[in-house]
């Protein structure tokens, strides 16, 4: 999967954020930052084991379920071409599913350097006016605080190194000796959105009652009385979902708060992952071993199981940054008692 804009290549350039976001109340931006990095903590790992359970996607890049549907015999000995109604109901919610996976992470990523870069600013905003108050509680307040904030730093910088890292990763697969495979389609964007939980995605297949797409290799017979009735298979699928998109989103509206220039870069996966397939017999309709659905589904179920790779170790990094700042909060809280 060749991402067209993804937010790893920028991380660098984020890490040199020195200015702080100018806040009414550092106390209050603290404490927004804090919520949203508990929550992005959490849904980081969620993210990553989605995109690594999309290497179970490879079964469905079969011909049964991203093909072009099956071909039947008509009692008269005509052949019909039938809808893929596995590929209707399921594939094609598969692959808009990965690729919501693709835009959740990469804006959870982009508002996991803006939030935690904005809390340890906010927070040495805060301790300057803890210790020009003149209130010897609140001076001693600022020394306790301080003496934590060393960890913190240093938690931030290494999840900064372990972003750059995953950026250069994420490079290098790009590149002409790329392990990620290019998708076989030209037009598509990664968005966010929620996911089908592959582990309980169901076919329920139906009775042989459905309307064909046409002749089969166009050879129709000169009556139109010839077929008086539908005899291609149906089916339905239940699909529940990974419910991702709400809390991608509540990560983004704090980094924007936090960094609102970040609205030109995440405004694109706002608004969804969209692609376009191929037309049904323009270039994978029964010709040749690899129809470009199939090869569509079999790319995505590989890239998502090495996107998941580069994604893994930013979870313990995170997760112990954002402990760090549930601490400082804490000794504020106390402090203030």
């Amino acid at each position: 999967m060749q991402l067209r804009r993804i937010l790893f290549p920028l991380f660098p350039a984020l890490a040199l954020w020195c200015a702080p976001i100018a806040h009414a109340d550092p106390l209050s931006a603290m404490q927004a930052d804090a919520q949203a990095l508990d929550a992005m903590a959490q849904t980081w790992p969620q993210l990553q084991s989605a995109a690594q359970s999309y290497g179970q996607l490879a079964p469905y890049a079969s011909a049964m379920w991203a093909g072009p549907g099956p071909v039947v015999t008509t009692p008269w000995g005509y052949r019909e071409q039938c809808h893929n109604t596995r590929w209707d109901t399921t594939t094609q919610y598969l692959v808009t599913g990965g690729l919501n996976i693709g835009g959740d992470a990469e804006a959870e990523a982009y508002a996991i350097q803006a939030v935690a870069t904005d809390f340890q600013e906010q927070l040495s905003q805060y301790l300057v006016t803890l210790a020009q108050s003149g209130n010897p509680q609140e001076e001693a307040l600022a020394n306790e605080i301080l003496a934590q904030k060393g960890p913190l730093l240093q938690s931030l910088d290494t999840l900064t190194a372990l972003l750059n890292t995953t950026a250069n990763q994420l490079s290098d697969a790009m590149g002409p000796s790329t392990d990620l495979q290019p998708l076989p389609i030209s037009h598509w964007q990664a968005g966010i959105g929620d996911a089908p939980n592959l582990a309980q995605v169901r076919y329920l297949p139906g009775p042989n009652d459905g309307a064909p797409i046409g002749w089969y290799a166009g050879m129709a017979p000169s009556s139109i009385w010839i077929r008086l009735e539908d005899i291609c298979p149906t089916g339905t699928a239940s699909l529940p979902t990974l419910p991702l998109k709400a809390r991608v989103e509540q990560a983004v509206q704090q980094a924007l708060v936090d960094e609102p220039s970040l609205g030109q870069v995440v405004q694109p996966l706002e608004s969804g992952s969209t692609w376009t397939a191929p037309a049904l017999f323009s270039g994978f309709g029964g010709v040749g071993p690899n129809p470009v659905r199939e090869r569509l589904v079999a790319a995505l179920a590989a890239d998502e199981t090495g996107i998941a790779g580069y994604m893994a170790p930013i979870s313990g990094p995170l997760s112990q940054y954002n402990g760090e700042v549930q601490r400082i909060l804490k000794e504020v809280a106390s402090g203030d008692d």
